[in-house]
């Protein structure tokens, strides 16, 4: 299982904060506090006490709010889940109208066969089963045509060069194959020149 780095930051930021600030060791600060004896003094150090509480309150809050944050955004609206299940069904459908493929009957089966898959009820249920669409769709397929466009680049600079280089190698690989009859012909019998 994958786990993203602020969510392990943040819990461990929290067990942290739970462990050292337990409702016994508040107390044990006050009776200290309180054996002192000295009016001011204690109304200081109570002061102290109560400020370093708000402050791990403010704390606590801001750790909630970044572990709301993460749910949030591993979690698909019921607007972005309405969308999708009324919107991908007929784009498939649409885009098999433009096809003249012979599959194309055999697709819209399995566009049948998915129907089901791909409503409210089922993208909810696996969200409460812990299913991340972000995570499991998202990424991957921006991966793929990050790296489909990247591929279209033609290579510049060092890329280039690097290409070229190998370009040269392999032709010298080729003249050093024919001049061996034997490996010359082994090359032609791949080809299917001979």
């Amino acid at each position: 299982m994958d786990f993203n780095p602020e969510i392990i930051k943040v819990t461990s930021e929290l067990v942290n904060h739970v462990g050292k600030k337990s409702v016994e060791a508040i107390f044990d600060k006050i009776r200290a506090v309180k054996k002192k004896g000295n009016q001011e003094e204690v109304i200081n150090s109570l002061e102290e006490i109560i400020n370093e509480l708000i402050s791990d309150k403010n704390q606590l809050i801001q750790i909630t709010q970044v572990y709301e944050e993460q749910l949030i955004t591993q979690k698909l609206s019921d607007k972005d889940i309405d969308y999708i299940t009324n919107s991908i069904v007929p784009l498939l459908e649409s885009l098999l109208q433009q096809s003249d493929n012979e599959d194309a009957e055999k697709l819209r089966q399995n566009i049948d066969i998915f129907k089901p898959i791909l409503s409210k009820e089922t993208f909810n249920i696996l969200q409460i089963l812990g299913f991340n669409f972000k995570q499991a769709i998202g990424e991957p397929l921006t991966k793929l045509i990050e790296s489909l466009i990247s591929s279209k680049i033609p290579p510049t600079g060092e890329k280039a060069i690097d290409l070229q280089m190998l370009n040269e190698q392999k032709q010298v690989e080729y003249l050093k194959v024919v001049q061996d009859e034997e490996y010359y012909q082994r090359l032609l019998r791949i080809y299917g020149q001979q």
